[in-house]
């Protein structure tokens, strides 16, 4: 069943565009801030929880994977769910969803409950990618995609700047459970006011007038069939881009996630950084982040305007920000300070946020109305590989030491160099059968 959501409404008469599309984009941002800011907690109250629960470090890690597993499988349902109900709909069900596991998480008591929990956190929050990138292909011109998609990676990343110390005061002041319970209720009350506010497309908002659909309108997509056609996995699945899109996110994604899950551990087994000093230590590479995914989109829309090609815009642009990604983990290794050690790895973390953020607006050139299908498949991939980061990293840690995971994450980056290259993003995915 297709999105239902009213079209013929009255619109605003005046000359001068209206901007509701950033409007909503910054609504999406603050959604995937409060995702993020979810996961920070489990992060941030890891040792409460462990002492309080009686769980071990590798069990902990274990609940970290069970979250990732939930994520990845329901991406492809998620994202044809998306398809059909439109992301106004899908957002607001999949913050309800994962704000009711993150009180949940707080709530539970058992490392058995902890793992049904986070699994199911982990299905809930799927659509959330997928659905915001299907909002920011509707909602904007293709020549501002690469900021709009930029605003989704901001707000994630920029989580990991501001929660940790608001998380630390109110488990401090109120327990290891509340921040939850918090966090949780924050959630709900997102979701309910981007259900108010927004819609799925910008026909359907009575407050875009015409000036601003005309715009949108005029270079979204470059196809315009209305239903999915029949078969159409089966065309996806013989393309060279629709895998290739994979194997980049699949290398971007191990990085990324690698730091998500590890930097404070790694900082203080190999660095031998005090916990004290962590916050400042810890924050430094997700504030680089940050400004690196918000310049990432800008980036890419300025060479596009200036008449560079899609596959120079983002492509390209993807490959030489993870050349240097590998080349900054590779020198990390053998800086001779904490301070050199955590810079090289703040330029590493923040060129692979490039690349995360540029993959978001390939898939949407490659995609066209189809890009939460295309952007549930590469994000599925994204997080097979932070399915296995966690595991792998400290077997590899005990038996080679932690330089060699580091070497093993620049090598990783080689994949997604040869998948970027490999992906035609100056023409659409073939959907006629």
């Amino acid at each position: 069943m297709a999105n239902t959501e009213p079209s013929t409404i009255v619109r605003p008469s005046a000359v001068k565009r209206t901007n509701i599309r950033w409007i909503g984009g910054s609504l999406v941002l603050i959604l995937c801030l409060c995702a993020y800011l979810d996961r920070a907690v489990f992060s941030v109250t890891a040792s409460p929880i462990m002492k309080a629960l009686h769980i071990s470090p590798v069990q902990f890690g274990v609940l970290t994977t069970v979250f990732s597993v939930g994520y990845f499988i329901f991406q492809i349902p998620g994202s044809i769910l998306v398809e059909k109900r439109g992301s106004r709909l899908m957002l607001t069900v999949s913050l309800v969803l994962w704000s009711i596991f993150t009180i949940l998480t707080g709530a539970v008591g058992s490392l058995t409950g902890l793992i049904i929990v986070r699994f199911l956190f982990g299905l809930g929050e799927a659509p959330l990618f997928p659905a915001g990138n299907n909002f920011y292909a509707n909602w904007f011109p293709k020549h501002e995609r690469g900021r709009s998609n930029s605003l989704m990676n901001g707000g994630a990343f920029f989580s990991n700047v501001i929660g940790p110390p608001i998380i630390v005061a109110i488990v401090g002041a109120f327990g290891w459970r509340s921040p939850f319970y918090l966090c949780g209720l924050l959630g709900i009350l997102c979701a309910v006011i981007w259900f108010i506010t927004m819609r799925s497309k910008p026909e359907q908002h009575r407050m875009v007038n015409e000036q601003e659909l005309a715009y949108i309108k005029d270079s979204n997509f470059e196809n315009s069939q209305s239903e999915a056609p029949k078969g159409q996995w089966s065309m996806f699945l013989k393309q060279r881009s629709f895998w290739m899109i994979a194997l980049g996110y699949f290398s971007t994604l191990w990085v990324v996630q690698f730091f998500v899950y590890w930097l404070p551990y790694y900082l203080q087994a190999a660095r031998h950084i005090s916990f004290k000093s962590m916050g400042f230590y810890t924050s430094v590479p997700w504030i680089a982040m940050t400004i690196a995914v918000l310049v990432a989109g800008t980036l890419s829309d300025a060479l596009l305007k200036s008449g560079k090609s899609k596959y120079v815009s983002r492509n390209v642009v993807c490959v030489i920000s993870l050349l240097i990604s590998g080349i900054a983990l590779v020198l990390s290794t053998v800086a001779s300070s904490a301070i050199g050690n955590i810079l090289w790895i703040s330029l590493a973390l923040g060129m692979a946020g490039f690349s995360q953020t540029l993959a978001w607006s390939i898939s949407t050139d490659i995609g066209q109305q189809y890009t939460s299908t295309v952007g549930g498949w590469m994000n599925m991939w994204g997080f097979i590989a932070a399915s296995i980061v966690p595991t792998l990293a400290p077997i590899l840690a005990k038996n080679l030491g932690w330089n060699a995971v580091l070497l093993v994450n620049a090598g990783i980056t080689v994949l997604g160099i040869i998948g970027y290259l490999a992906i035609n993003s100056n023409k659409p995915l073939n959907i006629k059968m």
